[in-house]
């Protein structure tokens, strides 16, 4: 759907219809169970009006404080994303940024706690969030020592390897976009798009 339709009807219809799709331009991949995990920037207000189209759909959420009535709002499937962050690898790449546990809701708060120092200005950004939304490690090792330069591609994240299976899976992104859009703009709910 071209974006000038989209924003004609992120402008002219009700509440619940705008909220269904923005997290359907978001967090596609997520509704439709291909990523385990997505982030969209929300507000409190936004936070809660989500949170009730996202009931009984197997996704979980969580608000991550930044600054005033913003943050962000993390949409995970528990179990796979758990899967992918208790590899041995991205354990022992979230110990170097101070996770010292393989508990999924600890290792929540402190990400959150990162985000909010951050927005307080104290602290870089926590690039370790890329983790934290299923992208591969070589990548988020890549941008955080790069300093977020030096990519080969950039999509839903900043390419350092492997450009042709990321390829591949930012089209099914694209795809699957489509799909949670055009459902939405027919009168789904989130929870028939869910799966």
């Amino acid at each position: 759907m071209p974006i000038q339709g989209i924003m004609k009807l992120q402008t002219s219809t009700d509440e619940e219809t705008k909220m269904s799709l923005l997290l359907a331009i978001h967090c596609a991949p997520i509704l439709l169970g291909i990523k385990a995990a997505n982030i969209m920037t929300v507000t409190g207000r936004e936070f809660f009006r989500i949170g009730d189209l996202l009931r009984d759909t197997g996704i979980s959420y969580c608000f991550l404080k930044t600054k005033g009535d913003k943050g962000i709002l993390y949409l995970y499937r528990e179990q796979e994303i758990m899967k992918y962050l208790h590899s041995e690898d991205i354990q022992s790449f979230l110990k170097g940024y101070g996770y010292e546990t393989e508990n999924f809701q600890e290792m929540l708060e402190r990400l959150s706690k990162r985000i909010h120092i951050y927005s307080n200005g104290e602290e870089e950004f926590p690039h370790e969030i890329g983790v934290f939304l299923e992208y591969p490690l070589i990548d988020v090792k890549g941008f955080v020592d790069n300093d977020g330069k030096n990519f080969i591609y950039s999509g839903y994240w900043k390419v350092y390897a492997d450009v042709n299976n990321t390829l591949r899976k930012f089209r099914e992104y694209d795809l699957v976009r489509e799909h949670a859009i055009q459902a939405v703009v027919s009168g789904k709910k989130i929870r028939e798009i869910a799966v």
